[in-house]
């Protein structure tokens, strides 16, 4: 279900091409009362580290003081994903995620493009930070 919920943001984003009242209304009908959390996510900026030659992609969310490390509709390293989605189930997803599908759906997110043998330094800046 929460998948679906997911498609269903990212599908609207799409149409709109911006954050209105009405989207945000949308949000706060899926994620009762944290819309502005993720709002402030999209202001801090999401980041798509693209490595080559592998190609491989990791999207992160810039936090109040560290990255999270975000695998789209699946997981994401902050303490809210681990407590409210994992541990506790009151939620289908944190506002990093959620935040990501939108940045990606308006286009709107940085890419640092990176050799792959700097993956494992950002899998230790991570590590270090949590």
């Amino acid at each position: 279900m929460s998948k679906d919920l997911l498609i269903q943001v990212f599908i609207k984003a799409k149409k709109k091409k911006l954050i209105d009242e009405e989207f945000i209304s949308f949000l706060d009908t899926i994620f009762p009362g944290r819309s502005t959390n993720v709002i402030d996510v999209l202001k801090r900026g999401i980041i798509k580290y693209i490595y080559t030659p592998s190609n491989r992609t990791v999207w992160a969310a810039k936090g109040e003081n560290q990255e999270h490390l975000i695998y789209p509709k699946l997981y994401c390293s902050c303490q809210d994903f681990y407590k409210n989605v994992v541990i506790k189930r009151n939620h289908n997803f944190c506002k990093h995620i959620l935040a990501q599908i939108i940045s990606e759906a308006l286009n709107n997110f940085q890419i640092i493009n990176l050799e792959d043998h700097k993956f494992n330094e950002l899998l230790r800046d991570l590590k270090l930070k949590i």
